[in-house]
């Protein structure tokens, strides 16, 4: 076989895996169905850099069952009210992957992990929806509880305002819980709307993320 026949067999090869991965991809999590109500919150949600900037990571909780997870994407729900170009604005993100042993997370998150995001002006129910998406995660998670979130690492806007995350039209567990220099419960009652897919079961990573090199972060 000449060199490149090798290399278009390797090409179709890899291309097949990639289609049968995407085709078995799961829901893994589904609070993606936004409250429009008046009386919900805007979730801050995000690494906002420059004069005035600061961190306020929103994570939510979830509940891995038997078998684990393996995670490939996350998808949160933002405002677009401000009317900014976000994947310019806004094109990586904060990983945050926290062990939930109660009502609120205990120490500082660890944000050493970054990942690429892609954005998709959307429009529900008349309201303008800012589609954030993280993949390719491969993140793999042992059965437990969790807390998790991808804050938008953007320049802060001291005159316009940020765009919030939207919240979640149910909330599963317990409330979102926000980090700004400690926990808070900003917005109890509430949760940030997103939604997890991925693979049911344990698996490889291809890429330093598993729950056990991200769990070091925290000894």
């Amino acid at each position: 076989m000449s060199l490149r026949h090798a290399r278009i067999t390797t090409a179709l090869a890899l291309l097949l895996v990639s289609l049968a991965s995407a085709a078995s991809a799961a829901t893994l999590w589904d609070q993606s169905a936004i409250s429009f109500s008046p009386n919900a919150p805007a979730i801050q949600n995000g690494k906002f850099t420059g004069f005035g900037g600061g961190n306020f990571f929103s994570v939510n909780d979830v509940t891995v069952p038997a078998g684990g997870w393996t995670v490939t994407t996350i998808t949160e729900y933002f405002s677009d009210w401000e009317g900014v170009d976000m994947q310019a604005k806004a094109p990586n993100g904060v990983l945050i992957l926290m062990p939930k042993t109660g009502a609120m997370p205990v120490g500082a998150p660890s944000t050493s992990t970054t990942v690429p995001l892609t954005w998709t002006d959307t429009v529900q129910s008349g309201q303008g929806v800012y589609v954030m998406v993280a993949s390719g995660l491969n993140l793999v998670l042992a059965p437990g509880d969790y807390w998790i979130t991808v804050s938008p690492i953007c320049p802060i806007d001291n005159f316009f305002g940020n765009n919030a995350q939207w919240p979640a039209l149910t909330t599963l567990g317990a409330s979102v819980a926000t980090y700004d220099t400690a926990w808070n419960s900003y917005y109890a009652g509430f949760d940030g709307a997103f939604k997890i897919e991925g693979s049911e079961g344990a698996a490889t990573p291809t890429r330093n993320s598993s729950w056990g090199s991200l769990k070091a972060l925290y000894r």
